[in-house]
């Protein structure tokens, strides 16, 4: 009976935890969602309207408006916040110690029996000991893992806002740039015209009528290219959001002094700069990833000593009633720890190396970003006294006003990819509280803060 009686202690234990629901997929019905998001969601006006944001969907969107539906919507941002939730609980499951065992062994004598009772009832509990250090070790990983898995989720959600603003400057620069394409090919048919009819006048030889019609069929397939590249890039805002194409029929994208990018002398300074050098996200990750790495080679130092568990027991024989202590101990025959030692020696000195690397790598980058927006500046501040110069020929003023249109946009990209290294806006300048990046070594924003955004959708 008490052997009963603990048996079911044991199993009711095990059966506590609870268990999630089911989720069960359902692509047609996930794909009728997708196809009905819309901007002027009430999830997405509550998110807005936090944030201190207009929250409404006919006013004008900037940067940050777009930002906050990119993280409302943004499916890659729920991957990762699923993965940061799995982390954390692997993270838990990590700095578990092995629960212990219960041993029971009841014996009933057949034959022979000379005591009051046949019965000869068990109990011992196996209770496994932490090699030194390893309790504190395994606290270590799990608190590096979690670490890690929330820098990568303020990672992901610095990417999609990157993303969602690229595109969305990219749309504004491809618009200006097809009006552009679109005068210049009006006035390469003007001009044109006007030549064929002063060679039909004998006033121009053929070559001038063929050299404008090479001219204007050129601008002809430089305005569908400039067109393709619009589309391309409202797609791609699309995307960068979470919504259909058609959600964004009717928006109007409004961007700060787009024609006036910030001055070289407006930059970050050098000092501030170089802070991306140990405050990148990615780099915080590898750091994290570095410390769990080190904490798991000190818990492999610690089996260099034997596993112990000790056995602590009752046993009633057959009426008498006995304590009993038993001691388990690992006997390394086939193996010792060095194997184990020198694998964890290895991850560890890999993640070093991984952090050197990526190191070195964010230095050279927010150099060659510095270097090429400051060559973009030049050549945007070339093409304007190009394009001043040339204003007496109406053609040659159009093909000017383009090429200032693609410098404008090489600027733009030169201060987006700036942007990326040091991870945090430049121009215009956010009003996101988590966007905001002190002087201090921190990371620039809180996932925590940005779910604001992202839960109203789930």
């Amino acid at each position: 009976m008490k052997t009963g009686w603990v048996c079911s202690l044991a199993m009711l234990l095990t059966a506590c935890a609870a268990v999630p629901p089911a989720r069960p997929l359902n692509p047609h019905t996930d794909a009728q969602a997708f196809a009905a998001r819309r901007l002027d969601e009430p999830g997405l006006v509550r998110a807005e309207t936090r944030l201190g944001l207009p929250g409404n969907v006919a006013a004008s969107w900037t940067p940050d408006r777009i930002t906050i539906a990119a993280w409302y919507f943004d499916p890659i941002l729920a991957q990762v916040h699923a993965a940061a939730a799995r982390a954390a609980a692997d993270a838990t499951v990590t700095a578990q110690r092995v629960n212990p065992t219960l041993n029971l062994t009841p014996e009933k004598v057949f034959s022979g029996n000379t005591a009051a009772t046949p019965w000869t009832i068990g109990a011992a509990l196996l209770l496994p000991l932490l090699h030194p250090g390893g309790a504190a070790a395994r606290r270590a990983v799990a608190a590096a893992d979690t670490a890690a898995a929330h820098d990568e989720q303020a990672q992901a959600l610095w990417q999609s806002r990157a993303r969602a603003v690229a595109a969305m400057r990219d749309v504004l620069l491809g618009r200006r740039a097809q009006a552009a394409a679109l005068a210049s090919a009006q006035a390469d048919r003007e001009y044109a015209d006007a030549v064929r009819q002063r060679q039909y006048a004998g006033e121009d030889d053929g070559n001038a009528e063929l050299t404008a019609e090479l001219t204007m069929q050129r601008a002809q397939a430089e305005l569908a290219t400039r067109k393709a590249q619009h589309i391309a890039a409202e797609h791609a805002l699309a995307a960068a959001i979470g919504v259909p194409l058609a959600a964004l029929a009717g928006v109007t994208l409004e961007w700060p002094e787009l024609t006036a990018p910030p001055a070289l002398t407006a930059l970050p300074k050098a000092s501030l700069a170089k802070d991306a050098a140990w405050n990148r996200l990615d780099l915080a990750v590898l750091l994290q990833r570095y410390r769990a790495a080190e904490a798991k080679l000190r818990e492999a130092a610690g089996s260099r000593y034997p596993q112990l568990a000790v056995a602590p027991g009752y046993l009633y024989d057959q009426g008498q009633r006995k304590f009993t202590f038993g001691v388990e101990v690992e006997l390394p025959l086939f193996h010792g720890a060095g194997a184990r030692i020198r694998a964890a020696g290895a991850a560890r000195d890999e993640a070093v190396a991984a952090v050197h690397a990526r190191q070195d790598q964010i230095i050279n980058q927010l150099d060659a970003a510095r270097s090429m927006a400051t060559r973009a500046a030049a050549r945007r501040a070339a093409g304007e006294v190009d394009q001043r110069v040339e204003l007496g020929a109406r053609a040659a003023a159009e093909m000017a006003q383009l090429n200032a249109t693609d410098a404008l946009s090489v600027t733009w990209r030169a201060l987006g990819d700036l942007e990326d290294v040091l991870q945090r806006p430049l121009w215009p300048t956010s009003q996101l509280s988590m966007l905001q990046r002190a002087t201090a070594p921190s990371p620039p924003f809180s996932p925590t803060d940005a779910d604001a955004a992202h839960a109203d959708a789930h």
